[in-house]
């Protein structure tokens, strides 16, 4: 009890932390009250307004799952209404209608049919007009016989009596029937047939239990206490939910009143509050989409108001819980963040040091403001230690920014460490950019006024009109730059970061003559992921092999790049070699372009392809000096690596002259070698060939023609060739062909008889061998290459 005189005295000493406890208590008190108030009051309407809207929900839902049903119902029996048999039988005279029994039969076991595939059905019977018959799913009857002894209902109803109009499936009325000596409650429904007829020639029945009905309606209602039934246009019941507890009991009991009632408002949907037998319920009604039925839901209002007084009484408990709880909480925080900072105002008093000359404030001044004063004092007895900072100030933010690229600060100290050393980022986002120089070192003096380079990068944000924008950079090596952008990325102009560097690229390019290329990482929410973007920023640079130097290269357009490898296939190799053995330059070329369009498409293209790719047309060539006989240093030179030098090329084109310049040298010395006495025979070869190749070659017919005879021919065909004498023939057929498929419309078969080949299936086959795809596909290629 000690506790409230000592509170009041602090509080009397013009304490700022009791004034808190003071005001915040009120806070609390007022704040609980008044939810507290709200709940209580309220909460008893709301509850009856939320049941009344869940209740039309279940109700909705009640009413379209039976007119689902009668719709079924409906289609059905107009299905069986345009049965064949059953519009045959309705046309027999009275004279005739005895003597097509099988006719009968057949409709006997077409209604049974019908009955077993729709459990909902109980009964089924067509009643003709024209004779006294009944037919149902078992048998046959007399139209007296069966409505006295095989199908009787509780009702005087007269089923005799035929219908002068035509009708849909209409409900008859709920009848308590017997059928075959079984009671059951059930719902009629009948539908005159057939509708080709002015008039009717009789009609359809179908008995439908009344359970069936109920059991659609009572999983709609189990979530609530709510009684729902249905009306037909009479105003009688139809089915109502089954009865599960007094309180159902009590609501069937006075369902006519509530009937009554619904009906005096005579409106298809509605809802109302009525007292009856001196309870109150809360009635829902809506009406049928599909027929004249109206559906009640009734919830009794004191089952809703036996929770409302629940929550009240729950409400009350937890405000004054909360009440206390909070008093003596807030009472025990304030207490303990007073004590600490009331030592250090002792001490101090017990030293005897007022810190400045604001005594004359001291008694108007709380702990807060004492406690500041003493802040000030202490900064401005430290001015020395401030001046020295200051002083290497430049230096701890490039080694902040150091270790912030590469990951060295901990995430936890960043924000902390970024203040005290006076580095101020303003926004949220955060991005690395890295200037890589083409042609200078940064140690390069770029004019005689030299000035340094990370002075000229930053300033060039002051350049930008109406930006969030901050940028502090440091030197990496001699070759990098690394800009970190400090921005306010939600809000900015998307196109900042491209004119920030377009205006230093620029700058370099105008003033000094001078190149970057600029790889740009991804824009990040935290300080702590900044090495994310540098990283980035560098995976961004290695696709200069791509993009050319002095490109501008964002991460963007590179990460999502296909993980795929490149497309060189043993055929194409193969077709390589044998240009480069035969000296086929033209081919050789074609092949080679075929290649650098297959792989080094814009877009699809990754440093990892080029390398791959360009290693392994350097494997090609090696293959190629040696199937030949020979070595590289033969050809090039002792001393000449094929993979280093193809290395070495920086640009994506000079990769590609190499490659030809190599294919090139190495067939130049191949034809070289040959030339002798082999490179007259591989002339006339090569002539009767490019001459005759449409017609039906053999190397029989070829030897006569060059005066060899066949079998030195056969023996020497592909040392001088470089290949067997049929590939040779249909390389240039193939050749033929292709020109054929590109530049004219001949179909395959013309094309295949052109070429010299024996049929077009022949032609195909050896196509798709030579080029890896078949005519059709080669032509359809080239033309969407065209396009």
């Amino acid at each position: 009890m000690k506790l409230i005189p000592q509170s009041l005295k602090v509080f009397k000493q013009k304490s700022i932390f009791v004034k808190m406890l003071f005001l915040f208590n009120i806070f609390i008190l007022i704040a609980i009250l008044a939810f507290g108030y709200v709940s209580y009051t309220q909460s008893s309407s709301l509850l009856v307004e939320e049941v009344v809207k869940s209740n039309y929900k279940y109700i909705e839902q009640a009413r379209d799952n039976i007119d689902e049903t009668l719709t079924s119902l409906d289609n059905l029996s107009f299905q069986i209404s345009l049965q064949s048999q059953i519009r045959r039988s309705l046309y027999l005279s009275e004279t005739t209608w005895d003597l097509d029994q099988l006719l009968f039969l057949d409709i006997i076991k077409y209604l049974k049919s019908v009955k077993q595939a729709n459990t909902l059905i109980s009964d089924i019977w067509i009643q003709f007009y024209r004779y006294p018959i009944v037919l149902n799913q078992e048998s046959k009857y007399n139209l007296d016989y069966y409505y006295e002894d095989i199908y009787k209902t509780g009702q005087s109803t007269d089923w005799t009596t035929p219908s002068q109009n035509h009708h849909g499936l209409n409900s008859i009325g709920r009848f308590q029937a017997n059928s075959y000596g079984i009671s059951s409650s059930v719902i009629t429904f009948a539908r005159t047939v057939p509708l080709s007829e002015i008039k009717p020639m009789g009609a359809l029945y179908l008995n439908i239990k009344t359970d069936d009905f109920s059991n659609r309606v009572q999983g709609v209602s189990d979530p609530y206490p709510a009684f729902i039934y249905a009306l037909d246009i009479k105003g009688e019941v139809v089915f109502n939910s089954k009865i599960r507890s007094d309180q159902d009991e009590l609501i069937n009991s006075v369902k006519g009143a509530i009937t009554e009632k619904v009906r005096g408002i005579n409106a298809g949907n509605g809802y109302l509050e009525q007292t009856i037998a001196g309870k109150s319920y809360q009635i829902l009604f809506t009406s049928s989409k599909v027929n004249d039925w109206k559906y009640i839901s009734v919830v009794p209002t004191a089952f809703i108001t036996e929770k409302a007084n629940a929550i009240r009484q729950f409400t009350f408990v937890t405000a004054i819980i909360c009440l206390i709880g909070g008093l003596i909480l807030s009472y025990f925080l304030t207490n303990r963040i007073y004590r600490p900072i009331n030592k250090i105002i002792g001490y101090i008093n017990v030293l005897g040091r007022t810190p400045l000359s604001s005594q004359d404030n001291n008694s108007k001044e709380d702990e807060l403001g004492f406690i500041d004063r003493i802040i000030n004092y202490v900064y401005y007895e430290n001015q020395s230690l401030r001046g020295s900072f200051e002083k290497n100030l430049p230096a701890l933010q490039q080694k902040f920014l150091y270790d912030l690229i590469d990951g060295r600060v901990s995430s936890a100290n960043v924000q902390q460490l970024a203040e005290e050393i006076q580095l101020e980022f303003n926004y949220g986002s955060y991005q690395v950019i890295v200037f890589e120089t083409v042609d200078f070192s940064l140690e390069d003096k770029i004019n005689l006024r030299y000035r340094d380079i990370l002075e000229i990068v930053d300033g060039m944000v002051s350049e930008l009109d109406d930006v969030h924008l901050g940028v502090r950079s440091i030197r990496k090596r001699n070759d990098k730059i690394i800009s970190l952008l400090n921005l306010d990325h939600p809000n900015s102009k998307p196109e900042v970061i491209h004119d920030f560097i377009q205006k230093v690229i620029s700058f370099f390019e105008q003033e000094y003559s001078r190149t970057f290329t600029v790889g740009i990482g991804n824009i990040y929410s935290t300080i702590d992921e900044v090495p994310l973007s540098y990283v980035e920023a560098l995976s961004a640079l290695q696709y200069k092999i791509v993009k050319g130097e002095g490109s501008v290269i964002f991460i963007d357009e590179v990460d999502k790049l296909p993980e795929s490898s490149f497309s060189y296939s043993i055929e194409v190799e193969k077709h390589i070699i044998n240009c480069v053995k035969t000296g086929n330059h033209v081919a050789l070329h074609q092949h080679l372009q075929k290649v650098w369009g297959d792989n080094l498409k814009q877009g699809d293209i990754t440093p990892e392809i080029i390398t791959y790719l360009f290693q392994a047309l350097v494997g090609t060539a090696i293959r190629t000096i040696y199937e030949v006989l020979s070595t590289t240093g033969e050809i090039f030179s002792e001393s000449f690596d094929l993979y280093k030098e193809v290395n070495q090329q920086s640009r994506l084109e000079d990769k590609k002259e190499f490659i030809e310049w190599m294919f090139q040298s190495i067939s130049d010395w191949i034809q070289n070698k040959k030339q002798g006495q082999d490179n007259t025979l591989f002339n006339q070869i090569k002539d009767y060939v490019e001459k005759n190749y449409h017609l039906d070659l053999s190397l029989t017919i070829l030897g006569e023609n060059i005066g060899l005879s066949p079998s030195y021919l056969s023996s020497i065909f592909k040392e001088v060739t470089g290949m067997n004498f049929v590939d040779y023939i249909n390389t240039r057929r193939v050749e033929q062909a292709k020109m054929r498929l590109q530049q004219t419309q001949d179909t395959v078969f013309e094309i295949s008889e052109k070429a010299g080949f024996t049929n077009s299936n022949t032609f195909i086959r050896v196509f798709k061998r030579h080029e890896g795809i078949t005519p059709g596909q080669f032509r359809q290629l080239h033309t969407k290459e065209d396009l």
